[in-house]
């Protein structure tokens, strides 16, 4: 199962594997508020601005400075996969299609 998203001719997903930055979202309450909302709707179809996208990148990127050297290689390789993905959305003004499992 994946929860998928779609930016133009892009996709990026989040796997059940993944899912486990939401847990050190869920460790600093306020501190995410994009990602908290976007974990809020994963199961729902929804679609993101390119500015929520751009919102996005900057919340990855002070998530994995946060927890990074906790975490290992494999939040390293997921942060910068959809930091990647989030900001060529923002960067193109493109809005992000998304659809849960």
């Amino acid at each position: 199962m994946a929860f998928d998203m779609y930016a133009g001719d892009r996709h990026e997903a989040i796997y059940d594997q993944d899912e486990y930055i939401f847990a050190y979202v869920a460790e600093a309450p306020g501190a995410f508020p994009q990602l908290e909302a976007l974990y809020s709707r994963f199961y729902s179809e929804f679609s993101l601005t390119p500015e929520h996208a751009g919102l996005l990148v900057h919340e990855l990127l002070a998530l994995h400075d946060r927890f990074g050297a906790n975490s290992g290689k494999a939040q390293a390789g997921l942060v910068l996969r959809l930091a990647q993905f989030f900001s060529a959305a923002a960067r193109n003004s493109i809005c992000v299609r998304c659809s849960g499992d």
